[in-house]
């Protein structure tokens, strides 16, 4: 099978030019593994975007007689190709199904289907994973779960909210007359997983931000990044 590109890239190079190109999910995966080995910054964002920025700095002189010493940067910024909001809870299942071989013996691309264990991924869905750059497989046949597809999979598992609370209460004067007065709304930060952030939020921007916090930490486990 051919390697559909999974990701379009802007590069800002070390003399601030800029290109784009494209990466196949096998490509992008190469990169991001070669910038973590490298102790590039590799910075998934906080979204629900997938997209992934890739930073390399390099300092040392601009020539032999220049005393100065400079600092150049160069990034890569990976949007994907197909939004990880679109993997399904069916798609879902089959990655985990792979990612759970992925250890020994391990996935197979055999006739067009994955055979994991006993189970097999039919062709139809697997060429759609495989278009998706949601899954890779290597020359011997062995099927992964790339970068893409593991992002897209974290952003399924995490699906944050900002719900509220009312704080509206009966209040009874002097002369015993009820009524009840409305209160400032708290905000809460909750997940699909079952996260729910301890404090209540009298902002509701504060409230997305403990979501947003929440999630790029799981995000940033895909790389194995320290939070």
């Amino acid at each position: 099978m051919q390697n559909p590109p999974a990701y379009t890239a802007k590069i800002t190079d070390y003399d601030r030019s800029v290109s784009t190109r494209t990466y196949s999910a096998v490509e992008a995966d190469a990169l991001i593994a070669a910038a973590l080995c490298d102790d590039d910054k590799v910075s998934p964002d906080a979204d629900r975007s997938g997209r992934i920025t890739i930073t390399r700095l390099i300092t040392g002189h601009r020539s032999a007689l220049d005393t100065e010493r400079v600092t150049l940067r160069r990034t890569i910024r990976l949007e994907p190709v197909y939004a990880p909001r679109r993997l399904t809870a069916r798609q879902y299942e089959d990655l985990q199904l792979i990612q759970e071989r992925e250890a020994t013996p391990g996935a197979a691309l055999t006739n067009g289907c994955v055979r994991a264990g006993i189970v097999s991924i039919p062709a139809a869905a697997t060429r759609r994973l495989l278009e998706r750059g949601w899954l890779t497989v290597e020359p011997d046949g062995t099927a992964s779960v790339s970068y893409a597809g593991r992002l897209a999979m974290t952003l399924h598992e995490h699906r944050t909210e900002t719900g509220y609370m009312g704080t509206d209460k009966w209040v009874v004067d002097a002369f015993g007359v009820g009524e009840w007065q409305i209160g400032e709304p708290l905000y809460l930060s909750r997940c699909s997983c079952g996260y729910r952030a301890e404090g209540r939020f009298e902002v509701r921007a504060m409230a997305q931000q403990a979501s947003r916090t929440h999630r790029l930490e799981h995000l940033r486990a895909v790389f194995d990044l320290a939070t």
